[in-house]
This record gives structure tokens, sequence and C-alpha cells, in this order.
């Protein structure tokens, strides 16, 4: 989940150095505090972070009546990361855009508030503020609450109510929960046929994913079973790359790998994906990386100095957050000895501060145990753990990695295994368990 809700920053921000501490112009619009205070909080092109003067803005704005301001600094209050999080604060500004009519704030405030993940749930009134804006045709509205009953987030799971607010969202114009709900139904089994269908609308409909994921289904045999779902492969792949999709080169590739439907050929994979890549496939290219980093235990070996060649030659299809991130994992995967973990950790602990849950998963898959050895030292330094830093997930490490996923936010199925990756993903990231 993204932690600002704001667009990317705008390239010509360089105004934004000697005006930052100045009252609003006469002339100037709103808008424009907004986009000055969002380059000031992330930093853009020659604007140096300055989040607290960021946040500042945002408030003044926020104070002369201007919603987008107020919204803004919710978000930002509400999740912190460069600055403290303040979810009272962050509250109150929602409120106010959502009293001033903000359709993403409606959308913000509701979901928080079935979700819990930032805010302690309040169904009814989360509930409410999105049913508030469907009834104004808000398709993405009705896509987020769709969602909460076609996975129970914070309600109870309802495949009915999320099918016709998916129906509802696809005849405002977004298609996009039509593909949700026959991915869901297509990975239960509950109905391949209707799951086959939605997922066929879905694409006619411009989702480019919804081809993807019936190519992948088709090749693991949920269309159908055996070789008649096999069979489809073929057609769903060639309509997924007409219609732009990146992912399918990396599901073409998987199938080589474990030989579905052909002999398994780990080289053949690696050559496929990096083909792909050097066309441009930036999908392929991250998932390469991966592969080159990881290995697969079956017929690709671990090779990070070849995912690290990989990276530089080509840089260009990262963005400086991924070439940041990629280049730590595979620092990390070079150095699996006991006694590298307590200066690794210490090496990685400001990108581990920035990381977002995918981040922190590719951490654990680089190194699982670096990953367990930090997450050690983080329950004991919080006095739920006394055992060994060894970086081994013997019972005293699982008992208490199981009594702090307790305290985690949001729906983590600590029942299911706390060394899943989400769940060591969680507790990877800054402030877990707090």
């Amino acid at each position: 989940m993204s932690r600002k809700i704001w667009t990317k920053p705008l390239g010509v921000v360089a105004l934004a150095l000697c005006t930052v501490s100045a009252p609003l112009l006469a002339d100037e619009t709103k808008p424009d505090v907004t986009e000055r205070a969002q380059a000031l909080v992330w930093g853009s092109g020659d604007v140096k972070p300055d989040p607290q003067a960021g946040l500042s803005m945002l408030e003044d704005a926020a104070a002369q009546g201007d919603p987008e301001a107020a919204l803004a600094a919710g978000d930002l209050l509400l999740w912190g990361g460069p600055v403290a999080a303040d979810r009272d604060r962050a509250v109150g500004y929602l409120e106010q855009a959502v009293e001033a009519g903000s359709w993403d704030a409606h959308r913000l405030l509701g979901k928080q508030l079935i979700g819990g993940w930032a805010l302690p749930r309040d169904t009814a009134r989360g509930v409410n503020l999105l049913k508030t804006q469907i009834a104004k045709g808000d398709a993405k509205a009705a896509l987020i609450l769709g969602e909460a009953y076609l996975y129970g987030t914070g309600l109870p799971r309802d495949y009915a109510k999320a099918r016709d607010l998916f129906e509802t969202a696809a005849e405002a114009g977004d298609a996009t929960g039509l593909w949700k709900y026959g991915e869901t139904l297509m990975w239960s089994q509950r109905d391949p046929k209707t799951a086959q269908a939605f997922l066929e609308r879905a694409g006619a409909a411009g989702v480019d994913g919804a081809y993807a994921t019936l190519a992948e289904g088709a090749m693991y045999g949920y269309l159908g079973g055996g070789k008649a779902s096999r069979a489809k492969f073929d057609g769903y792949a060639k309509a997924a790359r007409a219609a732009g999709n990146e992912r399918i080169e990396v599901l073409d590739a998987t199938r080589r790998i474990w030989g579905i439907s052909m002999r398994g050929d780990g080289k053949q994979a690696v050559a496929q994906l990096r083909e792909a890549a050097e066309a441009g496939n930036k999908t392929a290219a991250r998932y390469l990386v991966g592969l080159l980093r990881d290995g697969n235990s079956y017929n690709v070996r671990r090779d990070p100095k070849g995912a690290a060649d990989f990276l530089e030659a080509h840089s260009d299809l990262f963005t400086p957050e991924e070439r940041e991130n990629y280049a730590m994992t595979i620092r990390v995967a070079r150095h699996r000895h006991d006694a590298d973990f307590a200066p690794l950790a210490g090496e990685i602990a400001p990108a581990r501060a920035k990381m977002n849950a995918a981040e922190a998963r590719d951490l654990f898959k680089a190194n699982p145990r670096l990953a367990v050895y930090m997450i050690q030292k983080d329950l004991a330094d919080k006095g739920l753990y006394r055992g060994p830093l060894d970086g081994f997930a013997g019972r005293g490490t699982l008992r208490a990695m199981e009594r702090a996923c307790g305290t985690m936010p949001g729906d983590m199925a600590c029942r299911d295994g706390v060394l899943a990756p989400e769940i060591v993903g969680a507790m990877l990231r800054e402030g877990w368990g707090s």
C-alpha cells in the first residue's frame, strides 16, 4: 500500500526554494501550494527534502479552507515516515476534506476505517463514506468496498455483494473489479467457468492484467483442469501480449523453468527473460534480477554477481529506488556467514527504515537467516525474546514472533505461520508491532 496519495512530484518545482516560508500570494492557486509542499516533503529535482516545512505549508493552507491541502496533510500524518505519524490530527484533516466534498478523502478515510490498518476500525462509518460516493457514480469507491467484501477485510466475506459492487464500477467505466472477482473465483476453484467469463469481460474492457491472469490459471490447471486448461495458455498469452501486458513474459518463462507443457530448462528461461528485458520489458528485468540473486533450488543457480552485472548494465529499466533496493538485497545475498549479520544489519538500517512491503519481502528472500536475525534483535530490544541472535527460527524465536504478530495492525494470518513472507516482511519494516 502506498504511503502517499499524491501524484509524483512535478519536474519544475524550483520556485519552492525561495518561497516556502512566504504567505500565499493573491494569484497563487491552491493546487500549487499542495504541489510545492509535496516537493518539500519528499524532495524533487533541485528541491531538498524539508518535511516539516512542507507539512507546515499544508497545514497553513488547510487552515485557510483548502481541501486538497487538508487531504494531503491528513494522508501524510496518517502514515508518518518523513514526519512523525499523528493519527488524531490526520483524522481531523481528513474529516475537513470530507466535509468539503473531497472524493479522495471519502475513499481514503472510508477504506482505513473498514480495514483498520492505520486507524481503529469503524466499519459502519467507513461503509457509509464509501456508499455516499458510490451514489455519486464513484467507481473507485465501489471497487474499494467491493474488495472489502471479496476478501473479508473488516467486513464479512460476501461474494454476491462484491460482485454487485464490481458490476456497478464497471458500469461507471472501471472493470478492474471484474478482474479481481474472476481471479478470486479462479484460484478458489469455486466456479471455473464463471471465473473465466468475468476475466474475459475484464480483458475485453481493457484490463490487460486479466489476460495474464487467465494465462496463469490455464498453465496451472485452474480453467477446467489438466490438458484442457493448459491448452488455453497460448491464446490468452497472445491476448495479453497484444494488450501490452509485461507480466506474460515472466509467466511464459516460469512455464519453461518448471517444465509445464514442455521440458524444464532453467538456462533457456533465463535467456528468455533476458531477451524480454533487453527489449524493454521492465517486469521481466525485475523478475530476472530476483531470480539470479536467489536461484530456485532446482535448475537456476544463485548468481548474485550475475544479478549485479545485469542491474548495472540495464540500470535504465529500473527507477533509482529500485536500483538502490536491488543493489542492497544483492549485497545481502552475498553475505551468509553468522559473523556478517550484525555489521550487515547496521549497514542496511537506513534502507530498512524506508522499505515498503514488497521490498521487505525481497530482503527475506535474499537472505532468510539475516531477516530472522534482525527480527530476533528487534524482539530482544522490546523484551519479547531472550534467546540467541543466530538467525535460526527455533521454537523460542517462533513463539516470540507469534506473540509479536498479534500486536501488528491489519489482518495478519498469524496462525497460518509467522514465517510467511508477508508476516516476516511486515516485521522487518520500521514500526512493526507499535
